[in-house]
């Protein structure tokens, strides 16, 4: 298989300009990489195969560069399934764009494919509605709900792939998959056109095979959005003015020995770097109720309007209209329970502690330091063990629910399967998190990355 597209961004766009490769070459690789992994994991919903030729030869023609992509199937594009992975909007097709389709139009993108997900985004292992594993080991989850994403970069079929993240869904993938997710501060990526699980939690992220890619693509998705207003405010950092990081009390965390061998080996790179190490404790537990209840809340208000009659199969035979709906609102299990434990919990007791949770959040972490780093997961998961996959986004809630961008980095491998790690830094501070993870990955990933 070709494996091109773990090149950088940067060579490929020398390589086009300078006449080396066509964007049809270029878009001919990428579908004949789609074509072959898919029949062994079968992590995409449909490709564009046709579409995409056709695009890139009109690039060719008007001397354009053109990028391949594949976006995760909860962003609208006209004319094209909109899914969820959910047998409810099996034949649904959307008449508009989303913002990220637009602006991915706009800028000469040629969308390859549809990636697969956990039904409606729930679920943190990638077997919700589909049968996904993971390609260094078939015995162990992929981490999901992104899964079809994480899945498509790290076999080499695109260059980039946008998925959604709200407690974990890009990182976790991320990390098991051995590629940079990456997860800016909430609100700061258009929304529009996403079919939302939990409107609070929900973020447009990227998925890639490096930080430099990542930073190319999040400065044209960062453009112009209306349709959110999340008080942006445009800090500016120098990196090497604080160079103080924080960590987090890890050693009663850790399942596997090995990872947390790992772990400590990316903190001691970066006191090479010159980087002073605080330790701090957090209770990720706490966060982990708060998650629960926020997501089960909202998930269960954004998923009434799947009511089984605008949506579903439509059935022609039916006793009665209750019928009906019962018979057209085919939600999976891990939906079912999820709207069950949302309707049980609708009120908003738990939701007085919010602050309190901030307010400790920002003092303990961000007092001193301006970034954290953490681990992305603490375990590999089998999986006949998919019973606990809660646990697989322990560590990555806590920047869903305040807001704070983070990206997941590849920490090392582990009986050939590879494992990451996170760094958050505080909320429209993006481009210093990313300034600091192309520091990182220049100095320490150079058998990982081709730059």
């Amino acid at each position: 298989m070709n494996q091109l597209c773990k090149l950088g961004i940067k060579k490929i766009i020398f390589l086009i300009k300078t006449k080396q490769i066509s964007n049809y070459e270029l878009t001919k690789i990428c579908l004949n990489n789609l074509l072959k992994t898919n029949k062994k994991n079968n992590f995409l919903i449909e490709i564009f195969y046709k579409n995409a030729i056709k695009y890139s030869k009109k690039m060719d023609r008007l001397n354009k560069i053109s990028i391949p992509i594949s976006i995760k199937n909860i962003f609208s594009i006209k004319n094209k399934k909109l899914t969820c992975n959910s047998n409810i909007l099996k034949k649904f097709k959307s008449k508009y764009d989303s913002s990220i389709s637009k602006l991915l139009k706009k800028n000469n993108f040629n969308i390859l494919s549809i990636d697969k997900l956990d039904e409606f985004c729930l679920g943190g292992s990638g077997l919700n509605n589909c049968n996904l594993y993971n390609l260094y080991n078939k015995n162990f989850v992929v981490g999901g709900s992104s899964a079809g994403s994480a899945l498509n970069i790290s076999y080499g079929c695109n260059l980039f792939s946008i998925g959604s993240d709200t407690g974990g869904s890009i990182r976790t993938p991320s990390s098991y998959c051995g590629v940079v997710g990456y997860k800016p501060t909430n609100g700061l990526l258009s929304r529009y056109g996403m079919v939302p699980y939990s409107s609070y939690l929900d973020n447009c992220s990227i998925i890639t095979n490096s930080v430099e890619n990542c930073k190319y693509l999040f400065n044209i998705l960062n453009y112009k959005n209306k349709d959110l207003f999340s008080n942006k405010k445009y800090i500016f950092y120098n990196i090497k003015k604080k160079k103080i990081i924080s960590i987090i009390n890890y050693y009663d965390f850790f399942v596997d020995l090995e990872i947390k061998i790992l772990f400590e080996k990316i903190i001691r790179n970066f006191e090479k770097l010159g980087f002073l190490i605080d330790m701090t404790e957090i209770n990720f537990h706490s966060l982990n109720e708060l998650y629960e209840n926020i997501s089960s809340k909202e998930f269960y208000s954004n998923s009434s309007k799947f009511d089984g009659i605008k949506y579903g199969f439509q059935k022609k035979f039916f006793k009665d209209i209750s019928d009906y709906i019962k018979l057209n609102r085919i939600f999976s299990n891990n939906c079912k329970n999820k709207i069950l434990k949302g309707q049980a919990e609708f009120r908003i007791s738990k939701f007085n502690n919010f602050n309190n949770y901030f307010d400790i959040f920002l003092k303990k972490i961000f007092k001193n330091s301006q970034f954290v780093i953490i681990p992305t997961n603490i375990c590999f998961l089998k999986i006949i063990e998919n019973n606990f996959s809660e646990y697989l986004d322990l560590f990555t809630l806590i920047s869903n629910i305040y807001g704070y961008p983070t990206i997941n980095m590849n920490m090392g491998f582990i009986n050939h399967k590879p494992i990451g790690f996170s760094i958050l830094s505080e909320k429209n501070s993006d481009t210093e998190l990313l300034n600091l993870s192309i520091l990182y990955e220049s100095s320490y990933f150079k058998n990982y990355v081709y730059n």
